[in-house]
């Protein structure tokens, strides 16, 4: 029996069940256990589901005020959905920060919907969190896309922008070979991405990381997106963002410099 037979089977025995004279409580059970089972299903979806998403964002949330835990007093959250939300921070008035504007986006999966549920179970599940931020002490010229290569539908959606950026390479066979590296120019990335300690942090979210943008064009301007998964330290992407930030600082400062010369 197929599965649309599964689904006939009901309404045909109901229409049964309605032109006889007569009918007792398992003819009842019959009738109503189809559009029963659907409806408790997805009442129990839109319960659960929910829950399941704010778990993942309260986890997050208390992972994130612990790695940062110099720079925030609290983590709040803003324009929360069924399947995402904003974190926006309660900054340390005693802390110099190296970025501003900070900010974490959530993109779950709509565990509230029975078609996204079976959806899930054949592409599996995709749960998105990203640190955002601007640099503190300035914005540098410079476009820089950093994407793994099987990171295909990624690439696909921001094939436009990466079209125009040049592809670089650092000498380095596990990040060349894992990344997909664009810039503005080979000579402007090779030389931002030319510090030893940020490319070794990068090694060490590159299970995770699903994109990461530098673009002065956007606000905020540093944006870093990773999935949620097993694999998933907050500790390892804050030490990398806060690396990320410093570098876009200090580049911005030699810019800045070499403007001023007569």
């Amino acid at each position: 029996m197929s599965a649309l037979d599964l689904f006939r089977l009901p309404l045909k025995y109901s229409t049964r069940i309605f032109l006889q004279n007569g009918y007792g409580i398992i003819d009842y059970i019959v009738l109503f256990l189809g559009p029963g089972t659907v409806l408790f299903f997805t009442f129990y979806l839109l319960w659960s589901g929910r829950r399941k998403n704010q778990k993942i964002m309260d986890l997050a949330r208390e992972a994130l005020l612990e790695v940062f835990a110099e720079e925030f007093d609290d983590l709040v959250m803003e324009e929360k959905s069924s399947n995402g939300g904003l974190l926006i921070p309660k900054y340390k008035k005693s802390q110099t920060l190296s970025f501003k504007d900070f900010r974490v986006v959530f993109a779950l999966e709509e565990r509230h919907l029975m078609l996204s549920v079976i959806i899930s179970w054949f592409a599996g599940v995709n749960d998105y969190i990203a640190l955002e931020a601007n640099a503190k002490k300035g914005k540098i010229p410079t476009k820089i896309q950093i994407i793994p290569k099987n990171e295909e539908g990624q690439i696909k959606k921001h094939q436009e922008l990466l079209f125009k950026l040049e592809e670089i390479e650092l000498g380095i066979k596990q990040l060349d070979e894992f990344f997909l590296l664009k810039a503005t120019s080979q000579r402007a990335g090779t030389y931002f991405l030319g510090d030893k300690n940020l490319l070794r942090l990068l090694h060490n979210i590159r299970k995770v990381v699903v994109r990461i943008s530098i673009n002065s064009a956007e606000d905020p301007s540093i944006r870093i997106y990773a999935r949620i998964n097993e694999d998933l330290s907050l500790e390892k992407v804050q030490e990398f963002f806060l690396a990320l930030c410093e570098r876009v600082n200090e580049v911005s400062e030699k810019v800045v410099m070499k403007k001023k010369r007569p």
